[in-house]
């Protein structure tokens, strides 16, 4: 029997293992085949591989820094802001690091103690969650089945939480969408993280993010509406408007969670609990998700350093932080996705930056080599 079994090896996953790793017997487990290096048509988490300021911050309060291997480029410092449907742009000063997304998982995994151990290409199939040592029921890479007992079981599974929906499945949850992302062979495009607002087609939002000679198109998406034609929808706006350009290389989607409410935040209680974003840690108003994956897989841990009696109730209290950024998020969403608040914002040019005459052209201005 296992101390401790998490499911789920991204940032939340495996920053928890990393930091317990050494002092319980852990079990580390993703239906992603980590194990084998990335291919084409391989499992891979959409996602715009943007380390936010708190992102970084969390890393360095962690004492790890981000490896050249795992960068990429342009490094990006503004956020081009556009509303497609009132026909308004701005440029906003931001930081981001801009990372390839796989490989800054599969780096915090490699940060992992050997004597963790792992199970990858593993599926959750059913939760029993036993007050003394939940049972666990999997389907294997191999297409067989295994049952695990722990004394501990977390939820790091991301938006589409299976811990969360076997053990909590009469609790409220946030608001589900879709993300859906394309990579376009895009090279020549200007060296802004873009931030796209259209009532019309979602009511949260879409971005581009350059990745080397790329481009990495998404939306996200309410999870009942058609996201194939909706992101078409939108992609055809972008070309329109000589915001994109290039052939689409290929397509993926994946769950994202949208907190609304409080009491949309679960951290778990008794044996089974929930990081990252099965939590509910995401911020609503942008759906930046890893510094809440990094900080809430440190809360925990920090939690279990004490030892294994207590710990749900540790890991409540250390967690309020993160509980009041995303409320305030919440608010903040209710003022960004307002659309008159966010028009009157833009027009005013509160906060933008002025952009030079002497720019390149209108739409390509860096290319990389």
């Amino acid at each position: 029997m296992y101390d401790v079994a998490i499911v789920g090896a991204g940032p939340a996953g495996a920053t928890l293992a990393r930091l317990i790793g050494s002092e319980y017997r852990v079990l580390l487990v993703d239906r992603r085949r980590l194990d084998v290096g990335p291919s084409d048509g391989m499992l891979c988490k959409p996602c715009g591989g943007l380390l936010a300021p708190a992102a970084q911050r969390e890393l360095a309060r962690q004492g790890l820094g981000v490896p050249p291997t795992v960068a990429t480029g342009p490094q990006l410092f503004g956020v081009r802001t556009v509303d497609l449907a009132a026909d308004l742009e701005r440029l906003y000063q931001r930081f981001y690091l801009n990372v390839d997304r796989e490989a800054f998982d599969r780096w915090l995994l490699s940060l992992v103690p050997e004597n963790v151990e792992r199970c990858f290409g593993w599926s959750l199939t059913g939760l029993e969650a036993d007050p003394d040592a939940p049972t666990l029921h999997f389907r294997t890479a191999e297409g067989g089945r295994a049952t695990v007992r722990a004394r501990y079981v977390i939820g790091a599974d991301g938006a589409n939480s299976a811990v969360r929906r076997y053990a909590y499945g009469n609790e409220p949850s946030p608001r589900r969408y879709v993300g859906v992302q394309a990579l376009l062979g895009s090279a020549g495009q200007e060296p802004h993280y873009g931030a796209y607002f259209d009532s019309r087609i979602t009511d949260f939002y879409g971005w581009t993010v350059p990745k080397g000679d790329h481009l990495l198109v998404g939306l996200a998406l309410p999870a009942t509406a058609a996201p194939t034609a909706a992101f078409g929808r939108f992609v055809a706006e972008l070309r329109a408007r000589g915001l994109v350009a290039g052939s689409e290389i290929s397509r993926q989607a994946a769950a994202i969670s949208r907190p609304t409410q409080p009491w949309h935040l679960l951290t778990g209680y008794g044996r089974v609990l929930l990081t990252g974003e099965a939590a509910g840690f995401i911020s609503p108003s942008s759906a930046e998700g890893i510094s809440y994956a990094l900080t809430s897989g440190r809360d925990l841990a920090r939690a279990f350093s004490f030892g294994l009696e207590g710990v749900a109730d540790r890991y409540l209290a250390a967690s309020w932080p993160l509980a009041v950024r995303v409320t305030l998020k919440v608010v903040k969403r209710q003022a960004i996705y307002a659309g008159p608040i966010r028009r009157a914002v833009m027009r005013s040019g509160l906060g933008a930056i002025e952009e030079s005459a002497e720019r390149t052209s209108p739409r390509t201005v860096w290319a990389h080599r």
